[in-house]
C-alpha cells in the first residue's frame, strides 16, 4: 500500500469509481451513490483542504490501483463538529478485508495526534456501519458521543481517540 496526497488531477476518476459503488455507499448520502460531478466536487475539496490547513486525506494506492482515501480532515458536512479533525475512510470493495483502513487509519491519527494542535480525532460513523467501527476500534478509538446526522434522519456515534 502506497499513501499520496490528494490530488484532484490525478484522482478524481478513481474517487469517482469508489463513490459509484452501491456497496460502498451503503450508510453514506441516504444510500445513493454520488454521481460524477458530485465525486469531482468532493476530490476538489480534498485538494483544497491540503493547500488551506496542510494536511487531508491520502489516496490509497495498492498493487498499482488507486483504490480509495483515507486521511483526515475537518469535517465540513457536519457543522457542530467543523472545528474537530476526524479521521476517515473509503475504499472500493476489492480493498476491503485487507487492513488498509487499518493501516492508512493509524498513520493518519498517529500524525494528527502528534503535529496538529487537537485534543483528539474523531470518527463519525453510523451505528450499522459494523465494518467502520471494527477500523475505529482496532485504531483505539472509543465511542464518545451520539449526534443527530446532519444529512438525514437518525443518529451517528462519534469514536474519539485522545492525545494521551
Amino acid at each position: 500500500m502506497v499513501l499520496h496526497r490528494w490530488d484532484a488531477l490525478a484522482h478524481t476518476a478513481a474517487l469517482t469509481a469508489v463513490n459509484a459503488e452501491p456497496e460502498v455507499m451503503t450508510f453514506l448520502n441516504a444510500g445513493v451513490p454520488y454521481s460524477e460531478a458530485a465525486s469531482r466536487e468532493q476530490s476538489e475539496r480534498f485538494a483544497q483542504h491540503w493547500d488551506q490547513f496542510g494536511f487531508g486525506f491520502w489516496a490509497v494506492e495498492a498493487a498499482g490501483t488507486l483504490v480509495g482515501f483515507v486521511g483526515v480532515g475537518h469535517p465540513i458536512y457536519f457543522p457542530a463538529y467543523v472545528h474537530e479533525v476526524e479521521v476517515g475512510w473509503r475504499l472500493h470493495p476489492s480493498a476491503w478485508g485487507k487492513g488498509y483502513a487499518t493501516e492508512a487509519g493509524r498513520a493518519a491519527v498517529d500524525a494528527a495526534l502528534e503535529h496538529l494542535a487537537v485534543r483528539r480525532v474523531i470518527a463519525v460513523i453510523d451505528p450499522g456501519n459494523v465494518a467502520s467501527i471494527a477500523v475505529a476500534e482496532r485504531l483505539g478509538m472509543t465511542p464518545a458521543e451520539r449526534a443527530p446526522d446532519p444529512e438525514g434522519p437518525g443518529e451517528l456515534v462519534i469514536y474519539e481517540q485522545r492525545r494521551r
